[in-house]
Order: C-alpha cells, then sequence, then structure tokens
C-alpha cells in the first residue's frame, strides 16, 4: 500500500502518533489514503492538483459568472459553443474575465485556487444559459496548489484514529472501508476543516 494524494506523509503521521519502527507501515498508509478521501467527500472538493491541465464543461447558470471546480493556474482557457451544437467555436481572451476569489483570498483564507470566472465587458458573448447542453468548456489544472495546514492536521487527527481503530482488539479489519469513522460527526476535525467546505466555506457553488 502507498500514499496516493494523501494530505500528510507517512513520516508525519508516525512522528504524529509516536512510531518509530516499519512494522505498521502498510497500515499507517491506507490509514492516510482513507482519511484524504473522507475529507474530500465532507469538504466536497479535493486537494490535491492534478499533473497537468484538461478540459472539463460546464451549464451557465448565470450570463455573467461561472461557477467551476477548483483549478491553481491564473491562465485558463474558456471557451463557449455560441451555436449549441457541442463544438467551443469562440475562445475568450484573457482580458474578457477576471478569475475569483481575488488575490486568491476570502473569508481571511489564503492561497486559494480559483473557482468562479467572471466576464468583463469587453467580452464579445455571455455565458449561455437555460440549455441542456454543456455549452463552456474550461481547461485548467485542476485542484490545490498546495494542501491547506488546517487539512494537513485534519488528516494527521483522522489517520490516527483510523489506525487504533484498526489495531485494538475487535477492532475494523482494514481502515481502507469508508465510513468507519463517521468525519461529520467528529466535532474537533470539523471544526478545523470547516472553511474550506464547499458550500459552507469559501466555495459557494
Amino acid at each position: 500500500m502507498a500514499i496516493t494524494n494523501g494530505y500528510c506523509a507517512l513520516s508525519e503521521l508516525k512522528a504524529y502518533i509516536g512510531i518509530t519502527d516499519s512494522n505498521d507501515d502498510n497500515q499507517l498508509e491506507d490509514a492516510v489514503n482513507s482519511a484524504s478521501r473522507q475529507i474530500d467527500s465532507y469538504c466536497r472538493r479535493r486537494f490535491f492538483v492534478d499533473g497537468g491541465a484538461s478540459s472539463r464543461k460546464y451549464i451557465a447558470k448565470d450570463i455573467f459568472n461561472l461557477y467551476t471546480d477548483d483549478f491553481s493556474n491564473n491562465d485558463p482557457t474558456v471557451k463557449i459553443d455560441t451555436n449549441d451544437d457541442g463544438t467551443f467555436d469562440l475562445t475568450l481572451a484573457a482580458a474578457d474575465f477576471q478569475l475569483h476569489p481575488l488575490n486568491g483570498l476570502a473569508n481571511g483564507i489564503e492561497g486559494l485556487p480559483f473557482n468562479k470566472i467572471v466576464l468583463m465587458d469587453t467580452a464579445s458573448d455571455t455565458f449561455p444559459t437555460h440549455d441542456r447542453r454543456a455549452r463552456v468548456q474550461v481547461t485548467a489544472t485542476w485542484g490545490f496548489a498546495a494542501v491547506p495546514e488546517p487539512i494537513r492536521q485534519a488528516t494527521l487527527a483522522l489517520s490516527s484514529e483510523l489506525f487504533t481503530m484498526a489495531t485494538t482488539p475487535l477492532g475494523v479489519a482494514g481502515v481502507s472501508e469508508f465510513g468507519v469513522v463517521m468525519l461529520r460527526e467528529n466535532r474537533k476535525i470539523t471544526t478545523m476543516i470547516k472553511d474550506y467546505r464547499r458550500g459552507d466555506g469559501f466555495g459557494v457553488a
């Protein structure tokens, strides 16, 4: 078992728990993977970044504002399907839109990715709305550029709990099963990350 897109390192978790040998490394890595994905689910977003840019399609609900998944680069490519034919024929110029949150800052939290594209008056067209077809395409590097410190701390705490449950007598065999620890019922951990929860924190979409 190896950690994949986890929000803390194996060495960090071992230091957090106080483990110095390698006997439980597989179980610890499993705990980090499970904790990281549970945090993703609770926050309704993920905190790792893709290795490169890729395209995603969106249905706009507003002619000037488009909410997207989190992306970390400040130079996305935004295209519009102007004819409702599945072809994204209009590429917006960089001056035609602005990325939010401005300065990567919202509600006192810094280093945030972008998740909203706002059209400027210079744009030659607006976002099509009220269509069944997704008529806006955004090419970007999706995810957080860096794991926020509260997310890292929450991952350590939850990973520790998952590992403890799996190694106690009559404990759970295999902490990779989601739902072993009900994250939403752990107020200590949810308080750490509540501002990062999409819909409750800075992400309003």
